[in-house]
C-alpha cells in the first residue's frame, strides 16, 4: 500500500455474540460510555459552531456603509 493512504476495515458482530462472553452488567456499562462518547462529541461540534457563528456575527458588526455624496 503506497504510503500516506489508510484503509478502514469494520467488523460488525451482533449484540448478542457478547452476550456470551459479558455478564449484562459490563454490557449496561459498554452502551452507557458509548452515550457518553457521543454526548461529548456533540459538545464539541455545538462548541465549534458557536465560534463560528461568532467569528461571523463580529465580522458582520465590524462592516458599516458609509454614504458619499
Amino acid at each position: 500500500m503506497p504510503e500516506g493512504k489508510t484503509r478502514e476495515i469494520k467488523i460488525l458482530v451482533p449484540e448478542e455474540f457478547f452476550n456470551l462472553f459479558l455478564p449484562e452488567a459490563a454490557l449496561e456499562h459498554a452502551l452507557k460510555a458509548r452515550k457518553e462518547l457521543l454526548l461529548a462529541l456533540r459538545s464539541l461540534l455545538d462548541a465549534k459552531i458557536e465560534a463560528l457563528d461568532k467569528k461571523v456575527e463580529k465580522k458582520a458588526a465590524g462592516k458599516k456603509k458609509i454614504k458619499i455624496d
